[in-house]
């Protein structure tokens, strides 16, 4: 049986991939800060208190998660926050400071902590969540494009160092899930998102499914390292679906491709890569 711990779990996102997993006959363990994201998990998911904003509690969580010793085969961060939400000169530097550790820090934090417990006999995996903002400027979110672009590295960085764990970003678009209400008490803070966000939720637009979301994540999984490692995946432009042999081709073929590079004025260059890719170009963001 192969096991999977999604670090925020009671995240909305969190939650759906859990259920997900269990019913595709996964060992499932995960993190959470408050039990009211928790409702509709099946009763046999390990569940873990954890605090990402306090070092105790990361620490206390790290314990319970490594005993028992059982090896894990998929780590998934799923949780996060966009606070504080506003220019960067006007936010709190405790509060801006706090964003970063609950959505990197503390992240990677519990990640060295269970790494040696990985099923190294297997194919582990790690998945990480980019967001907007991270191809362009989003004025306001700073702080959470700051952290993201932070994890974006990271995956580049750990798995150029994991020579049997794979680890990967996804972005998966515009999801309807509870972090959007941080906009919405933000109000004008927020800026011009606010209506984006506004309009979005009061729209019969869905989003992008979680069950889209479980299966890139999938598709991700079984793509191995040699086409996933270190990549930012954008669920919503790239094309996976129907097996993704193209892209997974097209990513084997290129180590630098889908990561964050910036290449010279070589026109030559970015004229032959332009034509062989998918929208997006090759300097990735969450979307």
């Amino acid at each position: 049986m192969r096991s999977v711990i999604v670090l925020g779990i009671g995240s909305d996102i969190g939650r759906e991939l859990a259920v997900r997993f269990a019913a595709d006959g996964w060992k499932v363990a995960g993190t959470y800060r408050g039990r009211a994201g928790l409702a509709g998990l099946p009763p046999e998911v390990r569940l873990v208190r954890c605090d990402l904003a306090s070092a105790a509690s990361v620490s206390a969580a790290l314990r319970a998660l490594r005993r028992g010793g059982a090896k894990w085969d998929l780590l998934v961060v799923a949780a996060g926050t966009e606070e504080p939400v506003g220019p960067f000169w006007a936010c709190d530097p405790s509060a801006w400071e706090e964003n970063i550790q609950v959505n990197a820090l503390a992240p990677l934090r519990l990640l060295r902590g269970l790494y040696p417990a990985r099923n190294a006999a297997g194919t582990p995996g790690v998945a990480f969540f980019s967001g907007a903002g991270t191809n362009s400027a989003a004025p306001a979110y700073s702080a959470y494009c700051a952290s993201k672009i932070f994890l974006l590295k990271m995956c580049e960085l750990l798995d150029a160092e994991s020579s049997d764990t794979s680890f990967f970003i996804i972005g998966p678009g515009i999801v309807r899930t509870k972090i959007h209400e941080q906009t919405l008490r933000a109000g004008k803070r927020s800026g011009a998102n606010y209506r984006k966000v506004f309009d979005f939720l009061g729209s019969e637009d869905s989003g992008t499914s979680h069950e889209d979301i479980y299966s890139c994540l999938q598709w991700c999984v079984g793509a191995g390292k040699a086409v996933i490692g270190g990549r930012n995946i954008s669920l919503v432009h790239d094309v996976w679906r129907g097996g993704g042999a193209g892209l997974a081709g097209m990513l084997k073929g290129d180590p630098n491709l889908y990561k964050l590079r910036r290449f010279g004025n070589d026109m030559r260059v970015a004229t032959r890569t332009n034509k062989r890719q998918p929208k997006g170009g090759r300097t990735r963001g969450g979307q």
